[in-house]
């Protein structure tokens, strides 16, 4: 009786995982673009939901409330005013890995709100990943969040 073992030879087997390894370095980079577009995006929704909180205290504690960006970029923290002291409220929102606020325009370190919910005017906040992606959150006057 004879066996008749069938499998992969040694060469079968590396010519396979060469191209294998071939099309995945020549996905890395979409992957990589895709991934940036991912977090860009999750920050951006993750700001706006921020920013639409700072808005709700204001309105619900009839106080002025702010959102305070860190040194580095990467934390916000709601803010509000009592007695004429700021004091900070709620948890601040960390965002991920590379992200972070690069501009706030026209102040540069703060979005306010009047007690009513409503800002001095349009206020942009400019996301940036490491990468130089950008993303855009514009803050109308009645406190309407808007991203592009």
């Amino acid at each position: 009786m004879t066996h008749n073992e069938q499998g992969f030879t040694i060469l079968e087997t590396l010519v396979a995982v060469i191209v294998a390894a071939a099309v995945l370095l020549a996905a890395a980079p979409s992957l990589s673009m895709a991934l940036n577009a991912a977090q860009l995006l999750s920050a951006s929704r993750a700001t706006a939901q921020y920013v639409r909180l700072a808005r709700a205290t204001a309105v619900g504690k009839n106080l002025q409330s702010r959102i305070v960006v860190s040194e580095d970029g990467s934390t916000l923290t709601t803010q509000v005013l009592r007695s004429g002291s700021w004091t900070s409220t709620g948890t601040p929102l960390v965002l991920s890995s590379g992200t972070t606020v690069y501009a706030i325009s026209p102040s540069a370190s703060a979005l306010s709100f009047g007690a009513q919910g409503t800002t001095s005017g349009t206020v942009t906040i400019t996301l940036r990943t490491g990468r130089g992606d950008v993303r855009n959150l514009t803050v109308s006057l009645l406190g309407m969040v808007e991203t592009s």
